[in-house]
């Protein structure tokens, strides 16, 4: 290829990144909205200062479902976690023993108290998890699935706020007390 051409190449590369600086933070923000916060922390952090502020007023989705306890705690140090709406973790073969982990080494109280949508997935049944007791203190909770988990091994919580929650692999549902 003539140096000419690569040079055209790098100039048009150069300015797409230019026009996407020049969008509108809501229209970044927009965009962000739909991408895993992890994605989005790692992808544009290191971009420059406007890019850094726009990360912590809008990166609000958390899905630790494919990151590694390192990257989750690299982010969670750097990353206001107070302003996280939706967290996702999981115990299965990508992050495994990552519940537990989480249990030891974060509080859902001090940590995340906006959470409004927190989902648990894959968890080992038969470790008792401090994040139970936690979950009536999580105000903004409008969404809570639970897998791998049944009445025996939980106790009672209240969540008023509450609109949506799934369980799996429980066949047992008689533990459930709804209130109307």
């Amino acid at each position: 290829m003539p140096h000419a051409e690569k040079m055209g190449k790098r100039r048009q590369k150069s300015n797409c990144s230019k026009l996407f600086e020049q969008l509108p933070n809501e229209i970044i923000a927009e965009i962000f909205s739909y991408l895993n916060g992890f994605d989005v922390m790692f992808s544009f952090s290191k971009l420059n200062h406007h890019f850094q502020c726009l990360l912590f007023e809008y990166c609000q989705y958390f899905d630790c479902q494919s990151i590694s306890k390192s990257q989750f705690d690299l982010v969670s140090q750097y990353h206001n976690k107070n302003q996280w709406k939706l967290l996702r973790i999981s115990d299965d073969k990508h992050t495994p023993n990552f519940v537990e982990y989480f249990c030891q080494f974060y509080s859902l109280i001090n940590d995340f108290p906006r959470l409004q949508s927190l989902s648990i997935i894959n968890m080992n049944i038969y470790n008792n998890y401090t994040i139970f007791s936690q979950l009536p203190s999580l105000t903004n909770l409008i969404s809570l699935t639970i897998g791998c988990v049944c009445g025996e091994k939980m106790s009672p919580f209240d969540l008023p706020n509450l609109k949506r929650l799934v369980f799996t692999s429980c066949a047992d549902i008689n533990w459930i007390k709804v209130i109307q």
